[in-house]
């Protein structure tokens, strides 16, 4: 029989923390009897939550999982909708496989799982486009059965929900998994944590604040281990910690869409709102997504690339390389619904506004808008984390960099099963021999 798997997710949690982390109670101890990559983990393009964490559930890059933003497409709305479900994922998951394999699967917060039948108990990350709605509704619509039942897990933690507000989303989706742990044992277990990315969007990089919430992201996996322990499974589980993404400060932002407009690209009425668009610039943040609405429109491509070829030159609006759809799929195995990916430079991220100047400063509005932020070619700046102790892992040893779509086929070498479709490759210097 194989050991169980507990992944932990904190999202944004990177290299540049190590130090912090080895003096702390918990992750410190998972270190030292454990071992980890060394320098983090390459991410994918754009390095944004959701199309890593399907990279490192599926151990596939974005061109095969089909998860290329965090959100969908919605030109000019002010909510758009996410990519919360499993149906969305043209790839299966390893929660899927291990189901196959006859192993009993938790999954908590983790991105891209709403509505995932191969999970046994399943607490999504979804949640309504606004904070004044009750999130019950389409949590309950995307959890696995009877969660907010009475007595149900998620029922059970719903007091530590503050509308859909951190640290209070992640106080409750530890809360839920630490329950599962106790009370059905998992085989192999999922949680995604964001606490600490929502605290370096709206703090910085690095501070007194995203300090804290690392200390805070320690005591919740020190809770998940007694989970383990007082389930009795502790010893049997294999424990990671991993991350998605690095973060970089952002220093002004660049509307590329005022440009657009301006050209005619996008046409506006008398309150700056769109009625027309033939290619609309979608954020992701530190790089964008130019999609064309009409991609086999020779006119609007010839005007578009002249407008980019513009932005390129012009050093203000800081756009360090603008890429065709060949050349992203070609050299960061990214493919989506898009024409052209622009890649920010010198602290520069990119805005949504279709009006105003077309340089502003980050006001904190969205993630895509703070002080600091991601979505940037995954070479750059701090890397995720891969930290990993238990039965199956060989303690000491540190590996030279891998990549997040590595991180599926080893979670399957461990659990026992094949992972055919991944792109990645077992990690195999982790592993102990079996």
């Amino acid at each position: 029989m194989a050991n169980k798997l507990i992944v932990l997710s904190v999202d944004s949690l990177f290299d540049e923390d190590m130090d912090q982390l080895a003096g702390l109670p918990n992750i410190g101890r998972l270190i030292r009897r454990g071992s980890y990559v060394r320098g983090g983990m390459r991410s994918v393009y754009p390095s944004f939550t959701y199309p890593a964490h399907a990279s490192i559930i599926t151990g596939c890059w974005p061109e095969a999982h089909g998860i290329y933003h965090n959100e969908r497409l919605n030109v000019g709305g002010p909510s758009p909708g996410w990519y919360w479900f499993h149906r969305d994922l043209k790839r299966e998951t390893l929660l899927d496989a291990a189901h196959r394999a006859g192993l009993a699967t938790a999954c908590v917060g983790w991105p891209c799982m709403g509505g995932a039948q191969n999970v046994d108990w399943l607490v999504p990350e979804i949640w309504p486009p606004t904070a004044e709605e009750d999130p019950r509704p389409v949590l309950a619509s995307a959890a696995s059965p009877d969660m907010l039942a009475p007595g149900g897990v998620l029922e059970r933690h719903w007091h530590k929900l503050r509308k859909t507000k951190q640290p209070h989303m992640d106080h409750m989706m530890v809360g839920c998994a630490c329950d599962i742990i106790r009370r059905y044992q998992p085989d192999v277990m999922f949680i995604h944590l964001s606490h600490l990315d929502h605290t370096r969007h709206a703090n910085g990089v690095h501070g007194p604040a995203p300090e804290m919430a690392v200390i805070q992201n320690d005591d919740w996996f020190g809770r998940i281990e007694e989970a383990a322990m007082d389930a009795g499974v502790y010893d049997q589980t294999n424990f990671a910690v991993i991350s998605d993404h690095g973060h970089l400060a952002v220093k002004r932002m660049f509307n590329p869409n005022v440009l657009l407009a301006q050209a005619g690209l996008i046409t506006l009425d008398d309150d700056g709102e769109i009625t027309g668009w033939r290619a609309y610039c979608n954020s992701t943040s530190l790089s964008c997504q130019v999609v064309m609405k009409d991609p086999g429109d020779d006119e609007t491509r010839a005007e578009l690339e002249a407008l980019l070829t513009r932005m390129r030159r012009t050093y203000e609006y800081g756009v360090e390389a603008v890429y065709t759809k060949e050349e992203v799929l070609a050299e960061q195995h990214l493919d989506g619904a898009f024409a052209y990916v622009l890649e920010g430079a010198r602290s520069t991220s990119f805005g949504a506004a279709c009006t105003g100047p077309a340089i502003v400063t980050p006001d904190n509005s969205d993630y895509k808008f703070s002080v600091s932020s991601h979505g940037h070619l995954p070479h750059k700046g701090p890397q995720p984390v891969f930290l990993v102790a238990g039965p199956d892992i060989r303690p000491g040893v540190a590996l030279p960099r891998q990549r997040i779509i590595d991180e599926a086929p080893t979670f399957a070498r461990i659990l026992g099963f094949p992972l055919p479709q991944a792109q990645g490759r077992c990690m195999e210097g982790l592993l102990k021999d079996k």
